[in-house]
């Protein structure tokens, strides 16, 4: 049964309210039913959203996926382990500690570390790239939504995440269709223009990525100077 279909079987009010919001969806046909619409249908779910709604149940959802796509990626690890470094092999390499020669154990241990601390890494990703597409939006898009509603479309965007269950090129994927969503999702919440939310999502991703070769580069200079 679809989305539509539930409200009106329930009799629902006419919004157009996403079915892991909707409390006449039962778990888990709306979280299939919120993926498949967010992912395959963007234009549809994020036209005439609640977007002025609080965000508690879309950040659940943000949540949910992150988890469900760290697991696959973990799956993925296990059985074609790659030479990325997990959390354990990169504190180890910043704190300049030898590690046992075990590889296979303490890759292993990374994945599982890097699996157990993704929810503390999806709210930091959440918190900064919300920040970060708002400041752009409040300076290309007048007439503007509130924070909340750039919240809720950067916690609807995330569905391509679980593309890691492909290997090799399932990141790059996710990250292209993720990119692709968060622009409709941004253009229908601050009813804008395709234009002006490419451009805030690209100064979005591009300040950190400016800021860190900034980093680099003032960095390699102090040291070429001897300084």
């Amino acid at each position: 049964m679809t989305t539509s279909e539930w409200r009106e079987h329930e009799g629902a009010e006419d919004v157009n309210l996403p079915a892991w919001e909707d409390p006449a969806v039962p778990f888990p046909g709306n979280v299939i039913e919120t993926w498949r619409r967010s992912v395959l249908e963007p234009g549809a779910f994020f036209a005439g959203g609640p977007f002025d709604r609080a965000a508690v149940r879309p950040i659940l959802y943000y949540l949910l996926i992150s988890i469900l796509s760290a697991g696959l990626s973990l799956t993925w690890g296990a059985l074609l382990p790659t030479a990325q470094p997990g959390f354990v092999e990169t504190l180890a390499g910043i704190m300049n500690v030898a590690l046992p020669d075990a590889a296979d154990a303490v890759g292993s241990a990374g994945r599982l570390a890097d699996f157990f601390l993704t929810p503390f890494w999806a709210v930091l990703s959440l918190v900064i790239t919300s920040l970060l597409l708002h400041l752009f939006v409040l300076l290309l898009v007048p007439g503007r939504r509130s924070l909340t509603a750039t919240v809720r479309t950067v916690c609807y965007a995330c569905g391509p995440a679980v593309f890691a269950i492909i290997p090799f090129v399932g990141g790059l994927v996710a990250w292209i269709w993720g990119a692709v969503l968060t622009v409709i999702g941004l253009r229908e919440a601050h009813r804008t223009t395709t234009g002006r939310a490419i451009a805030a999502w690209l100064l979005a991703t591009t300040l950190p990525v400016a800021f860190v070769l900034l980093g680099v580069v003032l960095v390699i200079a102090r040291v070429a100077s001897g300084v």
